[in-house]
């Protein structure tokens, strides 16, 4: 099974959104399509956009989410609520905009907020805000709407456990446009008077400002690429500051490269570094209406670079480059700090149109074998393939992967089309799931995990059970891995932190122990946001069954931040002999 991917299941929807919360349930989400399962809800009875799925039994059931989701964005907040923004117009059959209820009864989704608190017991639903089968109407959302339009909008956590959602469009398209821009940002819970807050970088990057690739910085400023541009920028100030363009191609959509924020650790002192792998770098974008070209004779790009955005050096470097090109490649966290890359197409871009050369997608060539990417190896022997097997299904615009508690990745979706099709490249709600090289061995237990960690404060002790030998104990961590929403090869919120920790061992028991700090108290909540997070032992690269936490107060607001109490030095205490005096 190690190294293997193996179809497991359907999620009755095609997995357009996905995220695992932390009640066990995965929660997947769709545009307004005619999906093969229905629900009945607010306005009667039509296909599904909404599913909760559970990975333990591969079933599912449908949810009602009555606006058009189609390429909104998300994310978990501090307080644990996940939050889904925006979407687009009303659809109707293949994929053709409406302002009555049509052939599926979805509403406008171009301002819609979505709240879901998760649960394990089937009881939970969306909260949506009311809003209209006339996307020209008034908005009726009321408190869960946003002050405009936002298709294909970027979501990052803020250092509160809030929300700030990024530019996007009004109607969509290929690519963005002037006429239909949004070049703003806002909050949510709204700050202030609520209004959006203009940002000139969104203009100067059209016509590729899309998802535009979005990370919180430990200042607290926010990182921030779209097109070939990249800038920090101050949310409060609203003042921005340059770094280099990145080279080679655009990572942004609809080029949409794999890019993740590498693993924290204190072996890099928590210094952040961002990694780009792939994308496209065409002659031309076109416009909202496609790219004016069969852009799927155009080979993925097939560099990686990395970026430190606020060390001493702030230039792109070149990383190793990939086995081949790719766009649409998705990175997904490993606990053993390695990172899994997969899905994607090696020609084109992200994106569907008329006129392709098999079928409506703009990107061809599926990639079905993934690779492992090992950010603290030697440079030149990052990527391996060793003793991996391709998937036997295309994984390509619309599909979605996600890290599961036991290490393992499910994959699903998959649809290049306007709506629900059975040609190629046809519409995909089946499952799958990749296991990882060591999900065979066995396992480090994990007990006695708090299930709350500050930022800064008194460290907690971890048994590690019957080991003795030095050099296994040595290599034990705990890391962390922030729960996600993800959609387009993007993780929004995702991020990867190891804990710093010593141990002890006692030669007379037997046993070891693992002394961990708590999150750095500097810089604290901007370095790993506050929220839900799995939390994983690991011993010799072997990690435990992920359990859930809350990193911070399980509150909204600023979160309190302390110094971190020393740790004890590593150490091993030898067997203590005892002696008898022999009897006179």
């Amino acid at each position: 099974m190690a190294l293997q991917f193996q179809e497991v299941g359907d999620t009755g929807i095609s997995a357009q959104m996905m995220f695992l919360s932390q009640s066990g349930k995965v929660y997947v989400l769709d545009k307004a399509e005619n999906n093969p399962v229905n629900v009945t809800g607010k306005y009667g009875t039509h296909p599904a956009w909404g599913a909760e799925y559970d990975p333990n039994t591969n079933t599912y059931r449908t949810m009602d989410v009555y606006s058009n989701t189609f390429c909104a964005g998300g994310a978990v907040m501090g307080n644990g609520t996940w939050v889904v923004f925006g979407g687009n117009q009303p659809y109707t059959t293949n994929g053709v905009a409406t302002s009555s209820a049509g052939a599926y009864d979805d509403t406008d989704g171009g301002t819609a907020i979505r709240m879901l608190n998760p649960c394990s017991d089937e009881s939970c639903n969306w909260l949506q805000g009311e809003t209209s089968f006339n996307a020209s109407a008034p908005d009726t959302g009321g408190w869960l709407q946003m002050t405009g339009r936002r298709f294909y909008p970027m979501v990052e956590v803020l250092e509160d456990g809030t929300l700030i959602v990024i530019g996007g469009d009004t109607v969509g398209g290929y690519v963005n446009t002037a006429a239909q821009d949004n070049p703003t940002y806002e909050f949510f819970p709204p700050r202030g008077a609520g209004q959006a807050v203009p940002l000139q970088f969104l203009s100067d990057t059209l016509p590729l400002n899309l998802y535009a690739l979005t990370w919180l910085m430990p200042s607290g400023l926010l990182f921030m690429q779209a097109n070939l541009s990249t800038i920090l920028l101050n949310y409060t100030s609203q003042v921005t500051f340059k770094l280099p363009d990145m080279p080679y191609a655009p990572r942004v959509y609809p080029a949409s490269a794999a890019s993740a924020m590498l693993p924290l650790t204190p072996d890099n002192n928590y210094e952040v570094t961002l990694l780009f792998c792939g994308g496209s770098n065409p002659p031309q974008w076109g416009n909202d209406q496609g790219p004016g070209f069969n852009i799927t004779t155009v080979a993925a790009d097939h560099t990686c670079v990395r970026i430190s955005p606020e060390s001493n050096n702030t230039q792109y470097q070149d990383d190793d480059f990939m086995f081949e090109g790719r766009s649409m490649g998705q990175f997904v966290y490993l606990p053993d700090g390695t990172l899994w890359l997969g899905g994607g197409v090696g020609m084109g871009t992200a994106g569907y149109g008329a006129g392709m050369s098999i079928g409506q997608s703009y990107g061809q060539n599926p990639v079905y074998m993934p690779a492992i990417y090992n950010h603290s190896a030697s440079p030149g022997s990052r990527w391996n393939r060793t003793g991996l097997t391709a998937s036997d299904n295309e994984r390509m615009y619309h599909s979605t992967a996600i890290l599961l508690p036991d290490s393992s990745i499910l994959i699903s979706g998959s649809n290049p089309n306007p709506d629900f099709t059975t040609v190629q490249w046809r519409t995909r709600t089946d499952t799958e799931r990749w296991y990882p090289w060591f999900y065979n061995n066995a396992r480090p237990t994990l007990v006695n995990s708090p299930s709350i960690l500050s930022y800064g404060g008194d460290s907690f002790d971890l048994p590690l059970g019957s080991l003795t030998d030095e050099a296994t104990v040595a290599t034990a961590k705990v890391v962390l891995i922030r729960g996600s929403f993800h959609t387009h090869v993007v993780g929004f919120g995702y991020r990867f932190l190891q804990l710093q920790s010593t141990y002890t061992i006692d030669m007379n028991s037997g046993n070891a122990t693992l002394h961990v700090s708590q999150l750095p108290g500097n810089p604290g909540p901007t370095l790993f946001q506050p929220g839900p997070a799995l939390i994983f032992l690991v011993v010799d690269n072997v990690p435990s069954i992920g359990q859930w936490i809350i990193v911070g107060t399980g509150e909204l607001g600023p979160q309190p931040i302390q110094a971190n109490a020393p740790l004890p030095a590593s150490q091993i205490k030898a067997v203590q002999n005892k002696f008898c005096r022999r009897p006179i």
